[in-house]
């Protein structure tokens, strides 16, 4: 019985559900009767009465009469339902009579379908005996004559001396021997792991800063204005709760807000009202850059050079180079001997040294944070041009706010894409691919 079986053999089958309640209720339109049912059964079951005459229709829909002497198939089933309940356990169908095997052969579901009264399981028995040449061998090992042998010798056999008078199977050494899959860290692990090394044994200090970011630290701190089309649904995602962080700092929030409002050291800013109920917003973290406003803010080692390894999220068409949340290598450089050229000879040495990158170009850009801006490139072998990320200096209208008074360089480069140039592979979303047997294969980045 299936669950639907066990439930009709509490409250009878749909179809003697109905004839009862019209019987009690008397003539009775059709939308009135059925309540208890679902909708689907309710129509099915008032369709089979319909169908085979136990029940004819008047004016309006009203039930006419009832003819019991067409409902021998529900009433068969209802005895059906009643034997194998009474049974509480599998039934063997020759064990049936053949009006049971007729009904259950019309209600039944096989496995795998979702409905159904019965469920018919079919077993496929097999039994074996000696082949006329193997039967001499065969009664001997019965007699208990053979010489068993034995496939290997263990401490217990040598424990209990069972080993003495045995045979012992001769070992094939042309087998292949079993495969060991040992644990190991996932390539991509081993990429990131590697950036991080790279980076701290050229001079880099490690910044970190929260996934939940409030809007001043992802945007305003970035001269980002608040009518950006960046700042939209679409485009970040917001926290259900909390909604705001309340511990945004004095006097750096009205440092930024009179910056975006009136601007200063030579800018006339963005012009508007600046909202200080928004800029405490809380996000989830749109771009590393945000990690670099907040070490700014922090009164770094001048000269410094920070890198953070952020992961991001941006709501995003997923494909082969763009995923709803990932990793971004985040990098400045702060000095007073530092220019656009210290720029972009670290960019190349990065698309060099990490994404193992032969063609390289240099793009113009524009980002609200950083003047001259610039997006980087690298030929894919498959994909051809991939850009990898933005980087320029940032502009007097982020630095100086923040406490910082000398040339700030700073980048974001995309590190699920640098990880397919390094790792060779041609979709973003292999790097999270839950496929154990491609992952052996991809093993460790080259160095």
């Amino acid at each position: 019985m299936t669950p639907l079986g066990q439930t009709y053999a509490r409250e009878k089958n749909p179809f003697l559900q109905i004839v009862n309640e019209i019987e009690q209720k008397g003539e009775t339109p059709l939308q009135n009767l059925g309540g208890m049912l679902e909708p689907e059964e309710r129509s099915s079951a008032i369709g089979a009465l319909k169908k085979c005459g136990a029940l004819s229709l008047g004016a309006g829909g009203v039930v006419k009469q009832i003819d019991k002497s067409k409902m021998g198939e529900f009433i068969a089933l209802e005895k059906t339902i009643e034997f194998l309940e009474s049974a509480n356990d599998e039934v063997k169908m020759d064990t049936l009579s053949s009006e049971d095997k007729e009904i259950i052969l019309i209600y039944h579901r096989k496995r795998g379908k979702s409905k159904g009264i019965f469920r018919v399981n079919e077993r496929v028995l097999r039994s074996f005996i000696p082949t006329e040449r193997f039967a001499p061998v065969y009664e001997k090992m019965l007699a208990g004559n053979s010489n068993e042998e034995m496939g290997a010798l263990t401490p217990q056999m040598l424990k209990d001396g069972s080993w003495r008078g045995k045979k012992f199977r001769k070992y094939n050494i042309d087998l292949s021997p079993p495969r060991i899959c040992f644990g190991r860290r996932h390539p991509y692990q081993n990429f990131l792991n590697d950036v991080r090394e790279k980076l701290c044994s050229i001079g880099f200090s490690e910044m970190e800063g929260p996934i939940i970011e409030s809007e001043f630290w992802n945007m305003d701190a970035l001269y980002m204005p608040q009518f950006h089309p960046a700042r939209e649904i679409h485009d970040v995602y917001f926290i259900k709760g909390p909604l705001y962080d309340e511990k945004i700092p004095e006097p750096l929030l009205n440092a930024v807000a009179s910056t975006h409002e009136m601007g200063g050291n030579g800018s006339s800013g963005w012009g508007y009202k600046f909202d200080t109920k928004r800029t405490c917003r809380l996000i989830m973290r749109s771009q590393g850059t945000a990690v670099s406003a907040r070490t700014l803010a922090a009164k770094p080692a001048n000269p410094g050079k920070y890198f953070s390894i952020a992961r991001c999220f941006r709501y995003d068409q997923v494909d082969a180079t763009h995923a709803p949340d990932f990793f971004q290598v985040e990098g400045i450089v702060l000095g007073e001997e530092i220019n656009f050229r210290t720029l972009l000879g670290l960019l190349t040495l990065f698309a060099k040294e990490i994404a193992k990158a032969k063609e390289i170009k240099f793009l113009p850009a524009y980002f609200p944070f950083t003047e001259p801006s610039v997006e980087m490139h690298v030929v894919h072998p498959e994909l051809g041009l991939m850009e990898l990320g933005g980087a320029g200096l940032f502009r007097p209208e982020v630095t100086k706010p923040l406490g910082v008074n000398v040339p700030v360089i700073a980048w974001g480069l995309g590190l699920d894409r640098l990880a397919m140039m390094a790792l060779k592979i041609s979709d973003i979303r292999d790097l999270f691919s839950s496929d154990l047997s491609f992952i052996r294969r991809q093993g460790a980045a080259p160095k």
